[in-house]
């Protein structure tokens, strides 16, 4: 009988593969923008970046979005595998309430740079440049967008790409989301 009760206390899936780290005080979807927007501005221009947006952890899970939680996986195998040259880094965005615009207002991630409209999300910078993205990524999409920043090399290197400098980069603003003032 006591191997009958041990064997109903053993968790029904294994996560075995997921991370959870305790956070004594939450960072706000702010704290959490301007680390963000801290990443991006050390990155020099020519440098590669692999940036995976996540919502952030809640209640002791790896994170609130189901989809994050599905493709936490195939980061990790990525992360444990991969070995090239593009420096890649994760992003948590906030709790559910922050993310869905319910409790504070528009999300910095959703309403100005990187206008995230889904999560996960994997994007590929060049410096500060958005080169590409993909919604829900897997790990062959990110080793796609991994390999991207070599052809991108190649292809500057024999002048059939030519990204735009710093300067040129547009930064498009949303008036309406960017005018109204985050609820406190």
């Amino acid at each position: 009988m006591r191997g009958s009760r041990q064997n109903l206390a053993r968790p029904l899936y294994s996560f075995s593969h997921l991370r959870i780290v305790s956070i004594h005080k939450t960072p706000s979807v702010d704290d959490l923008y301007a680390k963000f927007l801290e990443a991006l501005a050390n990155n020099k221009p020519g440098d590669w970046i692999l940036a995976v947006f996540e919502g952030s952890p809640s209640e002791g899970s790896y994170s609130w979005c189901s989809d994050c939680v599905a493709a936490s996986r195939d980061l990790s195998s990525f992360l444990r595998e991969y070995s090239g040259d593009v420096r890649v880094s994760q992003f948590k965005v906030g709790t559910k309430d922050e993310w869905e615009d319910d409790v504070v207002g528009p999300s910095p991630f959703r309403a100005k740079f990187p206008f995230l409209s889904d999560l996960p999300t994997a994007i590929l910078f060049n410096g500060k440049l958005d080169v590409a993205r993909f919604i829900a990524p897997r790990k062959e999409d990110l080793l796609y967008l991994s390999k991207r920043a070599t052809t991108y090399e190649n292809q500057k290197v024999n002048g059939s790409w030519n990204p735009p400098k710093e300067t040129e980069i547009p930064r498009h603003k949303s008036a309406a989301l960017l005018d109204r003032k985050r609820r406190k």
